[in-house]
């Protein structure tokens, strides 16, 4: 709802009864706003309505908030409404009978104008008296109001109408408020109004209507078709339709004039559709000239042609009609004149030889003969890759495309290698003649071949190689931070020793090819915090950190007295250790100093005159303590406080409570004849007396009463007035009285001597006042240095607290205090607070220091002492890496230039985790970390034989000491022809590396050799396989074996003899030389292929 005008609400005066009483916010109205905003519209408010600016209001433009049953608020009529102005609305001249309408209105009404009426004298109006007219160009919104007589009369009769009739032809007479409605025959429309009411006025409230012959306007034109006009347009008329050729009847073929309410129609008439084939049907290997995905219109025409043949030799041949064109069926549907063409392919006789394939089989399209465009589809055997295609064709020259393929048994993927990486640019597959290369990080040198090659078998020969750690061959002898953007070779094993933790890491630049950097790992002195501080104990550790491994005592406090102590409870020693060599921490916590109480009972204690206000009774243990008052009148001597000590006894002693006075106050200038006593009793007097040139003031004795005050109070002393008698006396008469007066100088005065002055006071009283004699303090002038000079002022006498610097010229330097000041001596006299500083010339440096170099060592010769310009140069232990640099020069200010280097510990480095190898095993498989020294074991699985060294070694560098084996396959085969044998063998079986074979013969013959052979790495037997041999074989074999033996018999006698002989000639020699015999152990690793165990 718009609310973009003003509010425009009066409020009239409140009636009684009506206050409280709202209205719902005005309804909204479409293209139109009111004047209304917010809040609760009260009875009597005004709401004023209006329309946007092209746009008419139709109704009354001001609503009244009103109430009718004194509790709620309404709207007194309905909200107008927004029509949109229409020029060519005019509305016909209101009539209203009985009445009349106001002269501001005339004619021609346009739309929104409108219309007030009056009603006669006599007459009563009934309805809105105002009109709008709208833009249907009737009145509205609320029907023309009637003006009803206050005398009823008749209305006369009413005339019959041409082709119609009313409800009131029988009736004579029509009194007020009577109705009639009239109706028209068929075939005619009414025209007026079809009710009409009697006014008491005895006029008709409309005229009367008339009944017009009903017609339909002429038909317009029919596209792509024609119509059939009828005679007449009178209702029940027909209009026939047909279609132009290529254009089909959507709908009825006829229409009819009909009425539908008070107007006339033509039934719903048809369309001409346009006739549509469907896209021309596609041909395969051939194309038309018409589009595959839009529809044709009646009567076009598509050609079809053929593709080309698909090679040389071979033509695609049009079979049927190269034409066809849209037309229809009977059912007037678009259809093709005939069906699409055929290309079929014209060949000649092409036949093509039977393909073959080694290591595969055709798994599809096996015939005896090839035709043209006939497919194979081949299939390899198990383990075998294809390379090439799987299906070839038969073409025109009777050749296979593409070629027969070939089956090749793929490679596994390459192994990758630690610190390098090959290039296989993301190959998945890799098959025979594929060539892989390495390179290795920088830092790390190739051993090895460096590329390696898939053979037909699936084999990569050679072994892939390995990453070394290349050895640093440094650019200058520092090292640096982490260099940007750099080439730098992580160390990602190294350790430290125990003790020690990984600190920070330190990079050395190597040569190359490309400079490259190498981290070094520091070790860093694993610390524990300082031992923890225990109460009523000392342990032997410090306040800082604490190394790895140090040891601290603690031990407990002497006890607070004499047969106390405190206790130990606990380990009393820990020890520096680590957890997770990263954090050290202490051994065990740090035990506690517990105080062993004694054994002790105190006696029971009492105060005469007092009485105990502590809450612990008797017994009294160790530490126990009693708190003392006295008696009203009785004073406490001693600690109110006692406490049982260790031996039985109280401390301090118990106190005693006496009656007596506080000791008296004391007097300012004064004294009084109690001195230093405590206890004063009841009727002690005590005396007081000035000092000289002091007058008492108040009674001189005081009292101690009964009650424990003194009376009366105590006096005072005043200064006396001095009267001088006599000035500046320099001498003073012996035993006179003397009263000093302030006998210091100021700071900065010097005391010269003092004057007296002789003083009376009342009753003629004489004293001597002594007075100091004070002058300025001056110092002489500040000495002169050689070589240098003072920063003062020039003057004669330098006052007290005057103070001078020194400076020395330059290439001397200055030795001693550089400022002094003017200050008294003990006599009180000016001097100067110390000696003035020397310039002194700078001589050279005399030595610098042994420098010591912890975990390193001087390369150049060591002296006790080193001269000015000294050079050394330092290096570090092995194992450790130098901070600061490694010369040192010796510079005048008996440094060492730069500062004297440390040497901080390398981490050492391990081994990377073993590679794993084909068809093999290692035994480090469940070790986490390989440490220098550690060592490892390749085994191949059964059938596979070891290439390469077993053992690996972890050394100090951080590497294996040499490349990883490969496991080999290894397979015998047997001969083609062997006679006679049983068993043993199996024709076309491959025996795998290690196999063994039991061989039997066929009845009939004998075996030659050793039944069983093991299959060996060279693909040989060993021992060679023996054979089968027939009996006719065996005559040369036995002859030749019995010569065997006799030989065999001779060369062992001929042995033993010499044995003797030789053992006779060094008897004796060899058992005088037995201690000269030197053995050493070797460990020898003996390595059974068969038997992973060993």
């Amino acid at each position: 709802m718009g609310a973009a005008g003003p509010l425009w609400v009066f409020l009239a005066l409140a009636v009684p009864g009506v206050l409280g009483i709202f209205c719902d916010p005005p309804p909204p109205i479409k293209n139109g706003r009111n004047s209304y905003h917010s809040g609760s519209i009260a009875v009597n408010a005004v709401v004023r309505y209006s329309c946007l600016g092209a746009f008419r209001l139709i109704g009354e433009s001001i609503l009244f908030c009103i109430t009718k049953d004194k509790v709620n608020g309404i709207w007194d009529k309905a909200a107008p409404i927004c029509e949109y102005y229409n020029k060519n609305s005019i509305c016909s001249e209101p009539i209203v009978p009985g009445g009349y309408r106001n002269k501001m209105s005339r004619p021609p009404y346009r739309h929104g104008d409108s219309v007030t009426f009056t009603c006669n004298t006599n007459f009563t109006m009934k309805g809105n008296k105002t009109v709008w007219c709208q833009a249907n160009k009737t009145w509205g919104p609320t029907p023309l109001p009637t003006c009803e007589s206050d005398i009823p009369l008749e209305c006369p009769s009413l005339p019959t109408i041409a082709n119609g009739h009313h409800t009131g032809e029988s009736v004579d007479s029509f009194a007020p408020g009577l109705s009639v409605t009239y109706s028209c025959e068929p075939g005619y429309l009414l025209l007026g109004e079809k009710t009409i009411r009697c006014l008491s006025s005895g006029d008709w409230s409309a005229v009367t209507p008339t009944c017009k012959e009903a017609q339909c306007e002429p038909p317009g034109p029919f596209l792509n078709g024609q119509l059939k006009r009828p005679t007449s347009l009178r209702v029940g008329a027909t209009v026939n339709f047909s279609c132009s050729e290529g254009y089909r009847l959507q709908g009825q073929p006829s229409s009819q004039c009909v009425i539908v309410g008070q107007r006339t129609f033509w039934t719903k008439m048809p369309v001409c559709e346009e006739i549509l084939c469907p896209p021309p049907p596609s041909i395969l290997n051939g194309r038309h000239t018409g589009s595959s995905s839009v529809n044709v219109r009646y009567g076009s025409t598509v050609t079809y042609t053929c593709d080309r043949g698909p090679e040389q030799g071979v033509n695609f041949i049009l079979t049927g009609e190269r034409t066809i064109h849209c037309t229809t069926d009977s059912q007037k549907t678009g259809t093709w004149s005939g069906p699409a063409p055929r290309c079929e392919l014209s060949v000649s006789e092409v036949r093509c030889p039977p393909p073959q394939i080694l290591r595969g089989q055709i798994s599809s399209g096996q015939k005896d003969q090839y035709s043209y465009n006939d497919t194979v589809v081949f299939a390899c055997v198990f383990g075998f890759t294809m390379k090439g295609s799987k299906g070839i064709r038969c073409n025109a020259q009777g050749t296979w495309e593409p070629s027969v393929p070939v089956c090749e048994k793929d490679c596994q993927a390459p192994p990758k290698i630690l610190h390098g990486q090959k290039e296989d640019r993301h190959m998945i597959r890799f098959d025979p003649g594929t060539s892989i290369k390495y390179s290795c990080d920088p830092g790390y040198v190739l051993v090895g071949e460096e590329s390696i090659h898939c053979t037909s078998e699936g084999v990569w020969i050679p072994t892939a190689p390995t990453c070394k750690v290349a050895e640093c061959e440094p650019i200058g002898k520092q090292v640096f931070k982490k260099p940007k953007n750099q080439l730098i070779r992580p160390d990602v094993n190294s350790s430290c020793d125990e003790g020690y933790r990984l600190g920070e890491s330190v990079y050395q630049q190597c040569q190359g090819t490309i400079p490259w950097f190498m981290e070094i790992r520091l070790c860093k002195d694993i610390t524990c915090p300082p031992p923890p501080v225990i109460y009523n104990g000392v342990h032997t550790g410090s306040s800082s950190d604490v190394l790895y491994g140090t040891t601290v005592t603690y031990t407990c406090n002497p006890g607070p007295e004499r047969g106390v102590k405190f206790n130990l409870i606990g380990e009393s020693t820990i020890r520096c250790t680590s957890n997770d060599q990263e954090m050290g921490i202490w051994s065990g916590p740090a035990p506690l100093c517990k105080l062993s109480l004694p054994a002790v009972q105190c006696s029971h204690v009492h105060v005469a005159n007092g009485y105990k206000i502590s809450s612990k009774e008797a017994p009294y243990f160790y530490n126990d303590s009693v708190i003392f008052k006295c008696n009203n009148g009785f004073t406490l001597k001693g600690s109110s406080q006692v406490r049982c000590k260790a031996n039985n006894t109280w401390d301090p002693e118990i106190p005693v409570c006496e009656k007596g006075c506080q000791p008296p106050s004391g007097l300012h200038h004064g004294r009084h004849t109690g001195g230093n006593r405590v206890l004063f009793v009841s009727g002690m007097t005590v005396d007081y007396t000035c000092d000289p040139g002091y007058l008492l003031v108040g009674n001189r004795s005081i009292h101690c009463m009964p009650s424990g005050n003194w009376s009366p109070s105590a006096p005072r002393c005043e200064e006396a007035p001095c009267q001088p008698l006599k000035e500046g006396l320099q001498e003073l008469p012996l035993g006179s009285p003397v009263v000093p007066v302030n006998m210091s100088c100021q700071d900065g005065y010097q005391l010269t001597g003092h004057a007296y002055r002789k003083c009376q006071g009342d009753k003629n009283r004489v004293w001597f006042q002594k007075i100091p004699l004070c002058k300025v303090i001056h110092c002489q002038p500040p000495p002169v240095i050689n070589n240098g000079r003072h920063r003062g002022v020039m003057a004669e006498h330098f006052l007290y607290g005057n103070e001078i610097s020194y400076e020395c010229d330059q290439g001397f330097y200055l030795l001693g205090k550089k400022s002094i000041r003017c200050i008294s001596d003990s006599k009180g006299r000016g001097s100067w607070s110390g000696p003035p500083p020397q310039c002194i010339k700078s001589p050279p440096v005399t030595h610098c220091p042994n420098p010591e170099v912890t975990h390193g060592y001087k390369l150049n010769k060591t002296r006790s002492s080193y001269s000015h310009n000294d050079i050394v140069h330092v290096a570090c232990d092995p194992g450790f890496i130098m901070n600061g640099s490694h010369l040192i020069r010796c510079h005048t200010d008996n440094k060492w230039v730069p500062a004297v280097p440390t040497c901080i510990k390398k981490a050492f480095l391990g081994c990377q985790h073993p590679f794993k190898i084909p068809h093999g095993n290692h035994t480090g498989g469940d070790i986490a970390r390989f440490s220098p020294g550690m060592s490892i074991l390749y085994s191949c699985n059964q059938g596979y034989l070891l290439v390469g060294e077993a053992l690996l070694l972890c050394t100090h560098e951080g590497t294996w000491n040499g490349p990883v084996p490969y496991c080999k396959e290894v397979n015998c085969s047997f001969p083609e022809h062997i006679n006679g044998i049983q068993s043993g063998l199996e024709p076309g079986k491959m025996y795998q590396y290690g196999a063994v074979i039991t061989l039997e013969c066929e009845d009939g013959y004998t075996l030659e050799g050793s039944p069983q052979s093991q299959c060996q790495e060279d693909h040989g037997w060993n021992p060679p396989l023996a054979v089968c041999k027939s009996p006719s074989s065996l005559v040369p074999l036995i002859c030749g074996f019995s010569a065997g033996v006799v030989a065999l018999f001779c060369l062992v006698a001929i042995t033993l003899r010499m044995i003797l002989k030789h053992r006779e000639c060094n008897y004796y020699t060899n058992t005088s030389r037995k201690e000269d015999i030197h053995l050493e152990t070797l460990e020898v690793y003996s390595v059974d292929p068969y038997n992973l165990a060993n």
